[in-house]
């Protein structure tokens, strides 16, 4: 073999020497991450509630007329609303505290009995209209009173009332730290029992729950004050938390 073939043999295998050194010198295993959706991870849901007394409450107040002509119905549903409105701010509520919900006008149908015959067809025989309100106050004790004028000055609708908290936030705060106390407590105490630790939070659901209103009935007719007690409102919020588990 010459001498100039012997120098490419040696360069070629120098080169393939240097190749394998360097392959064998890079990591033995890769380090491969497992998916978010393969790891473990436990849910549990936590509850938290926070009581406080309501200092403010809404009245829905409404007025129903009926009249021969849809222009009657309105116009004598306004002339009462404003009458219930007067009595209203009169009693005490601030004017820009009563707010107008609904206004309604629909027709009024009648179907004549006959004892033989075909069934008569519904015959138009007037018009009902409504208006509903939405009273503020924070005078608690005088709702009773505050009712029983409404109705004096025309409101025969009493659609319901709710207690408030005016400024819920702080309340809002403590339940909801309730809440994650009761959660975290729950998803420890499953780690523990399954010899492994918690891990970061995944994701975090809430809802809150807030007081009803409260149902007064329909049309009313009232003499008497009306008794009411606001009792103690209770705000809960409620958690749903998954962590992962390591």
């Amino acid at each position: 073999m010459s001498s100039e073939w012997k120098s490419i043999v040696l360069l070629v295998a120098t080169l393939g020497a240097v190749l394998v050194s360097q392959v064998s010198c890079g990591p033995a295993t890769a380090q491969v991450e497992t998916p978010d959706e393969e790891r473990r991870t436990v849910s549990v849901s936590g509850s938290g509630t926070v009581s406080a007394a309501p200092d403010e409450v809404v009245l829905r107040l409404g007025v129903e007329t009926m009249a021969e002509t849809a222009s009657e119905a309105l116009s004598g549903n306004s002339e009462q609303m404003e009458a219930v409105i007067a009595a209203v701010t009169e009693a005490g509520v601030p004017e820009e505290n009563v707010q107008t919900q609904t206004v309604q006008l629909r027709p009024r149908y009648e179907t004549p009995q006959r004892e033989t015959g075909p069934a008569q067809e519904r015959e138009l025989i007037g018009y009902v209209a409504s208006n509903i309100v939405e009273a503020r106050t924070s005078d608690l004790e005088g709702v009773g009173r505050l009712l029983d004028e409404a109705v004096q000055a025309g409101a025969n609708r009493i659609e319901g009332l709710r207690f408030e908290v005016s400024d819920p936030g702080s309340l809002l705060d403590q339940a909801r730290e309730a809440a994650w106390q009761d959660a975290e407590s729950k998803a420890q105490q499953l780690a523990t029992l399954a010899g492994v630790e918690l891990g970061e939070v995944l994701s975090i659901n809430e809802s809150t729950t807030a007081p009803r209103p409260v149902g007064l009935g329909g049309a009313v007719e009232r003499e008497a004050a009306v008794p009411i007690e606001p009792g103690a409102e209770d705000i809960q919020v409620d958690l749903q938390v998954t962590w992962f588990l390591r």
